[in-house]
């Protein structure tokens, strides 16, 4: 039995994912379909059927002339007009085909219209409602632009031995253009070093006042969709002390909440230091070794730890001993949280032993088979939690956060976070005006994507199918209520700009065809019509398959990992 609902309590939140990517995505292409409903009425154009979801019929009921009903899969809906099909046209008062150009074309560019507008909507509420930072962070790395103050696209780390440090790049460089494309947020850069592997980029940089072209050639990387590219670079942030413990070395020592950490021991610091969980386990990657090279460097000065400090326009130096404490953090749900560990709390032994942050990950795996007493300190009250059993095997994924416990380490008692720009509020009329340059600026980009796809700079297994949409939807709704909106505002605008592409089968093939025989002052064959649409059908489904494929491998990926 317990089994049973641990097997259900595992199944459930893919349930919650795939449940509200159905509800998100059925709704976009309802009010798709809509749009053609509502146009083609208004043109005087008979409606047969107006459904809910596809496949078999569960329940309907006819009104007038159109029978309304709701369908078995609930994948969005479908209007089926008079005399749609060539085949099935007589030229009868009523028919689709029997309507002027003008008002076929309205109809067509209804569905396409609504989505837009639903993605602009959905964008302004997002503004309007306030932003957090999940939300901000997403709507910047969909439109490319950052949101509220504007900062420079900064470089972090560097490794030694990557493409980025053979092709010049060094930490502090700003990021101007690459390829001739502007960058004016970490993003941009991001997902073209992707898109590119092995193929050479020309990058323009800003060292010191004076811009610089270096040519990065980014690696190839196997991955489930096939090669991605790889430079090895991490994007830079300024460095701010975030909090700071009563009575701690660096209270003593004067620092203050907001200062701005400049060096560390005279080395300039372009990456916030950290010192987690993650940089001592033995997958630890290229960037977990600089972390680990700058903490073996602070401990080199314990005794007089020198740091460059900027206050608002003055810049000193301060000097304080070196005192490491752990502090926890803990997922939702775990065995840390049942066990009474709460975040924030500093930890101090593992079965009666001193922590040691570089060894306590090893400490946790080799103890994972059994309980586990924890030795904490919460608001100057100590405490001993125990954790239970993690595993019934030594054999634990080396990759897993043991117990759901993780842990950050504190400098001297100050903590360090990245400076960030205050989030913007916006009210309803200014919100909708963000709401319209963001729909913008996701147009462009798509725009720009779709350029790239028809040039060969992008594969099409990148692309996301239906599946995909579904797996990066869970993905967003977990990042809270305004990213999982803004996302579902996203894919509208996706969905309006897909059906305005000259495709035969799509509503923009429809208006190409409409161009055509505006043209030619008569409509094509139609025979000519069935073929395309034959066609179009089979190409469809072949495109269909082609990206579920690569989305399916995704999933099966990502969920083994």
């Amino acid at each position: 039995m317990e089994f049973l609902i641990d097997l259900i309590n595992s199944v459930l939140p893919h349930f919650r994912t795939v449940f509200l990517a159905i509800v998100s995505l059925g709704f976009l292409i309802f009010i798709h379909e809509l749009g053609h409903f509502y146009a083609a009425k208004r043109c005087g154009i008979k409606v047969n059927t107006f459904s809910i979801g596809f496949g078999p019929k569960i329940v309907g009921i006819q009104r007038g002339e159109t029978e309304y009903k709701i369908s078995v899969f609930p994948f969005g809906g479908y209007v089926q007009m008079e005399g749609e099909n060539p085949s099935e046209q007589t030229g009868a008062v009523g028919e689709f085909a029997s309507a002027s150009l003008g008002s076929r074309a309205f109809v067509v560019a209804a569905g396409p219209a609504i989505n837009l507008l639903f993605g602009v909507l959905v964008y302004g509420a997002v503004f309007a409602t306030g932003l957090d930072s999940g939300s901000a962070n997403l709507i910047s790395s969909f439109t490319g632009r950052p949101i509220g103050e504007s900062e420079a696209v900064q470089v972090g780390w560097v490794a030694d031995d990557g493409p980025g440090a053979a092709g010049g790049i060094m930490p502090g460089d700003k990021l101007v253009s690459i390829n001739g494309d502007s960058i004016r947020h970490w993003s941009t850069f991001q997902n073209r070093i992707l898109t590119s592997a092995n193929k050479t980029l020309e990058l323009v940089v800003e060292r010191e006042g004076v811009h610089q072209t270096l040519s990065v050639k980014p690696a190839a990387i196997p991955s489930v969709r096939g090669d991605i590219g790889e430079i090895r670079v991490s994007s830079g942030h300024t460095t701010i002390v975030s909090h700071i413990e009563k009575g701690s070395l660096a209270a003593e020592a004067g620092l203050q909440v907001g200062d701005i950490i400049e060096s560390i021991n005279g080395e300039r610091l372009y990456s916030v230091p950290y010192f987690g969980s993650g940089v001592w386990r033995r997958s630890a990657d290229w960037m977990d070794e600089k972390y680990r090279a700058l903490y073996n460097n602070i401990n080199e000065h314990r005794e007089a730890l020198t740091l460059g400090i900027r206050r608002g326009d003055e810049v000193f130096t301060l000097q304080l001993p070196v005192d490491w404490q752990v502090i926890a953090g803990v997922q939702k749900g775990s065995t840390a949280e049942e066990a009474g560990i709460q975040n924030g709390d500093m930890l101090l032994t593992v079965n009666g032993a001193s922590i040691n942050k570089t060894t306590l990950y090893s400490q946790l795996m080799a103890a994972a088979d059994q309980p586990v007493q924890i030795g904490l300190m919460r608001e100057g009250d100590p405490k001993q939690v125990t954790l239970s059993s993690e595993t019934q095997s030594a054999e634990v994924d080396p990759e897993a956060v043991m117990f759901g416990l993780m842990w950050q380490s504190t400098l001297s008692g100050m903590q360090l976070a990245p400076k960030t720009a205050p989030l913007p509020e916006y009210n309803l009329l200014t919100g909708f005006g963000k709401g319209v340059e963001a729909t913008w600026l996701t147009f462009t980009a798509i725009g720009r994507t779709l350029q790239q796809l028809i040039g060969g700079e992008v594969s099409p297994k990148l692309l996301a199918g239906p599946v995909g949409i579904t797996h990066m939807t869970g993905k967003f709704s977990r990042l809270g209520l305004s990213s999982l909106i803004f996302f579902v505002g996203f894919i509208s605008i996706n969905l309006a700009i897909v059906n305005l592409l000259p495709i035969p089968i799509a509503d923009g093939g429809q208006l190409l065809f409409f161009a055509v025989e505006k043209i030619r002052g008569k409509p094509m064959p139609r025979k000519a019509q069935e073929i395309v649409q034959q066609v179009s059908v089979v190409l469809l489904i072949a495109f269909f398959l082609y990206v579920t494929w690569f989305d399916g491998m995704t999933l099966i990926y990502d969920l083994r990992n």
